[in-house]
């Protein structure tokens, strides 16, 4: 406490340091006088007896310094001596500080709003207690699990204190205001919140009761949900929400800030069996599957137990399960699933803007040591006074970092300002977007990332500067116009440095954007010019009730959409209308497990996978799906009495390769609760082969699709509306909310787009990628040209005497030009070479990013160079004519 306390005072009186030297000179003053008195009375002279007294204090400065040392703390003293310093040689030169500090923010605010969303989407702990110990369990061989398997796996494990399930995202109508309205909730396991370690806001959260079906009819609302909704009233609690026409009641609201499972999820449901049926709590695929560990337990050991306790769960199954069945399941930490293909992503944006701020730092390193040549005299004569090498150093390393924190404080405005728009660029379903914010932490990375900027850049002209020779400088008139002397060295080799950095970067977004060219020249395999689609909700309840409830009047789901289909064609400006139960490209299609007609499976490998759509028989002709062999889907297989079914030209080939596939017979597995047999009376019959088309994204090779006919027990509560023609999307979207009022008003029409936005929208990720790095290589070559232009300035400037001389001697003077320009051109050529060569060393780095486009991909390692070299050539050709029209007399005459 004594020594805290003696460091406070020492730091008090270096921040006060003016008082402190009045005190101390004051304090040394009555020393210097007591001894002086003290020696004349022993008889000295006035004279000796002040002589005498500073000998026995070791001298006055000698003196007045020591006290200081003891009051003061002479490092921080130093330091805020340097800082003033600083500023006022930033007053003296404000085009250079002006100049410096805004190329440097540039790199340094890239930086800070690239880091703002890496730290929000990648590092920000999730709203959970000890999240470390939170796992997913992910597998290639599955996707979804049953309610039974998980519930078992629970049972059995001791690696994980607590297992849990969560079903998808899933949109539902809430009814009971003036316009139905769609929400978005999900399924979960009534352990799965006390699995998460979160407490209820307000109210409680599931129990086991709520597992009994029929007594499951509890609701559990987001934070924000509840907010809209219930203007955070408290007595939400307790009232009823009719959720797809079941009445649900209000028992917990979730805590802020905690969106579970889903960012957009606004309330939870809870997962119920049936008792005494020995079928349901398998025969549902529908739920992921969390965990937390059980102390002292790590992920490799828990992914062990899993896979071991695989095989015992699996014999619980009424029937038997292949072998292969979720046999690699995979533990991975909850936040690390979350963030999906965001990480790598977000990680080739952060190193794209490290190498933008490495360039800025590498020119703003190049203007201070031409910055220097007009501080030699200065250099040399703190040098004769004493000064020592380290001391001038750390002198200029302080103007450095000085420099580099006020280019962060601008940097970080402009990052805080411009996140926004950073945001927008992100796609719609990039995780965690909710939570990007400007966080304590990120201004703390900003400037620590400033001051290690102003240390980088100024370590150089710092060493430089501090091991300048007067005398060798001074002798300095006649190098080449080539700066073939040591002078021009290390700028030559930071301009050398900018330019391979600036081409690593502007080639690593020329790779993606002509990927993303590629990509966006894929043909999807169907029309999508003039279509317009909508969402069509119906209550999901009352689709499985087998009597419909009253506001229905008798018509189910499948009636609903007959109906619709009917009034749909008589939309004005509509030509052609149809129904599916998932739009292409729209990341929604159902999978299809099937065992196929002459491909015999043993019962304990995987069934072969595709996707299904469920579609109306003008679906085809919508989108201009072009038949191959056989026939379409007609009116007749709407009633469900022909089991027909189209597939596509891949499915046709990998199974039927050298045969007629019409006529051959598939058999859903998803729908059977029984052993994998063939059971020919529930097979679907393949009558039609159309045209393949992309499904999951652009980017995806062609699977297995099945079309099928929307039959009465095959009929979605949510379908997705096709309507092409003239009309506009607003015209075709009020038609369609008429014709579905007509039917029922309570059914809600969202999600009106064109198919021409849906295409776009699945390519979303990479195009944000590829406009976020094409915005950085637009940067990197800025800053690039800059720095090119300030070394060629520089070197004009200092040879100005010697191109006088030449051109007085008889040099033309395009020949000054052309070697002014043929230097510029020979640095850039050295710096797009080796920016090549490393973005090839990266390549292992790009190629996941890139479709259709390698690492050696010709056009791009052809245009970037090129680029460059205009660049370099455009950067030049000012200080090259500024070289040309010097006066030979003007310029020998000023030496």
């Amino acid at each position: 406490m004594r020594k805290l306390r003696a460091w406070t005072i020492r730091l008090l009186a270096t921040l006060h340091i003016g008082h402190t030297r009045a005190e101390i000179d004051s304090e040394l003053s009555e020393h210097i006088t007591m001894h002086t008195e003290d020696n004349l009375r022993a008889g000295l002279t006035a004279e000796e007896a002040r002589r005498q007294a500073l000998i026995q204090l070791g001298g006055e400065e000698q003196a007045r310094q020591a006290y200081r040392d003891r009051a003061t703390l002479p490092i921080l003293e130093g330091i805020l001596q340097d800082v003033r310093f600083a500023l006022r040689q930033m007053r003296k030169s404000p085009g250079f500080t002006l100049t410096a500090v805004l190329t440097l923010a540039l790199g340094i605010g890239a930086n800070a709003v690239i880091y703002i969303l890496v730290d929000s989407i990648l590092l920000r702990p999730l709203p959970y207690a000890d999240q470390d110990r939170l796992m997913r369990v992910t597998g290639n061989t599955f996707g979804v699990l049953p309610k039974g398997f998980i519930r078992a796996l629970g049972e059995e494990s001791h690696a994980f204190s607590s297992i849990a399930g969560f079903g998808d995202n899933t949109e539902s109508n809430i009814t009971g205001a003036d316009i139905p309205e769609r929400v978005f909730g999900a399924t979960i396991t009534v352990n799965a919140l006390d699995t998460l370690g979160i407490h209820p806001a307000l109210g409680q959260f599931f129990s086991k009761d709520d597992e009994v079906l029929g007594q499951d009819n509890d609701v559990i609302l987001s934070y924000g949900y509840w907010q809209r909704r219930f203007a955070s009233a408290p007595s939400a609690l307790g009232r009823t929400l009719r959720i797809d026409g079941v009445s649900r009641r209000i028992i917990g609201i979730l805590p802020a800030g905690v969106r579970f499972p889903y960012a957009d999820t606004d309330f939870l449901i809870p997962v119920s069996y049936k008792r005494s049926d020995v079928y349901d709590p398998w025969n549902s695929f529908a739920l992921h599957i969390l965990g937390r560990l059980a102390p002292g337990v790590v992920p490799g050991q828990a992914q062990a137990e899993l896979r071991r306790l695989r095989g015992i769960v699996v014999l619980q199954f009424p029937w038997q399960m292949p072998d292969a069945w979720v046999s690699d399941m995979t533990v991975v930490p909850l936040l690390e699933s979350e963030t999906g293909d965001m990480r790598p992503r977000l990680l080739l944006l952060f190193g794209s803007v490290g190498l933008i701020l490495l360039i800025a730092c590498a020119n703003v390193a190049n203007m201070m040591l031409a910055r220097a040549t007009s501080r030699e005299r200065e250099i040399a004569v703190r040098g004769a006074l004493g000064a020592s090498s380290r001391r001038l150093i750390q002198q200029f390393l302080s103007e450095s970092v000085v420099l580099g924190l006020a280019a962060g404080i601008i940097g970080l405005a402009a990052a805080f300002f411009s996140l926004h728009l950073f945001v927008h660029l992100l796609p719609a379903g990039t995780p965690r977007i909710e939570t990007i914010s400007l966080r304590l932490s990120d201004i703390f990375f900003t400037l620590g990332a400033s001051i290690l900027a102003g240390l980088l850049f100024g370590i150089i002209p710092s060493i430089r500067m501090a091991s300048l020779n007067l005398l060798e400088s001074l002798r300095l008139g006649s190098r080449g116009l080539m700066g073939k002397g040591s002078r021009f060295s290390a700028s030559m080799i930071l301009v050398i440095a900018q330019i391979a950095l600036s081409v690593m970067v502007v080639t690593a977004a020329g790779l993606i954007l002509h990927s993303l060219y590629k990509l966006s020249e894929v043909d999807p395999g169907f029309r999508t010019e003039r279509i317009v689609s909508a969402e069509v909700s119906v209550d999901s309840n009352a689709c499985k009730a087998p009597h419909a409830p009253p506001q229905w009047s008798g018509r189910l789901c499948s009636s609903f959409f007959t109906a619709l289909t009917a009034h749909m064609r008589g939309i004005p400006g509509v030509e052609k209308a149809a129904l599916t139960d998932a739009l292409p490209l729209n990341g929604s299609t159902s999978n299809y497990a099937f065992d196929a007609e002459n491909h015999p499976r043993n019962a304990q490998a995987n069934a072969q996978l595709g996707t299904s759509r469920n579609v109306t028989p003008e679906y085809f002709d919508v989108l201009d799906l072009k038949l191959v062999r056989g026939r379409l889907l007609s009116t007749q297989d709407l009633s469900g009495t022909t089991r027909a079914a189209v597939i596509n030209e891949h499915m046709a080939e990998s199974l039927w390769p050298n045969e007629n596939p019409i006529g051959k017979h598939l058999l859903n597995l998803m729908d059977e609760t029984l052993p994998a047999v063939w059971y020919p009376e529930r097979a679907v019959e393949i009558v039609g082969v159309v045209r393949n088309t992309r499904d999951g994204s652009l980017g995806e090779e062609y699977s297995n699709q099945i079309y099928l006919p929307i039959t009465p027990e095959r009929t979605p509560p949510v379908m997705f509306a096709l309507m092409r023609g003239q009309a506009t999307p607003s015209e075709a979207a009020a038609g369609l909310r008429r014709a579905v009022d007509g039917i029922d008003s309570l059914v809600p029409v969202t999600r009106v787009r064109t198919l021409n936005e849906v295409v776009a929208s699945s390519v979303a990720a990479p195009r944000a990628l590829a406009v976020l790095l094409l915005g950085f290589g637009a940067l990197a070559l800025v800053i690039g040209a800059v720095g090119v232009y300030s070394l060629i300035s520089y070197i004009v400037s200092w040879r100005v005497r010697e191109i006088g001389l030449r051109l007085a001697l008889g040099a033309q003077r395009w020949q000054i030009v052309v070697a002014v320009v043929r230097q510029s051109l020979l640095l850039a050529g050295i710096g797009c070479a080796a920016g090549i060569i490393a973005t090839i060393a990266l390549s292992r780095v790009l190629r996941s990013f890139l479709f259709e486009v390698g690492v050696f991909d010709p056009v791009t390692l052809f245009i970037v160079p090129a680029l460059m070299l205009i660049v370099a050539l455009a950067a030049a050709w000012i200080p090259a004519r500024r070289a040309a029209a010097v006066d030979p007399m003007v310029a020998l005459r000023a030496d």
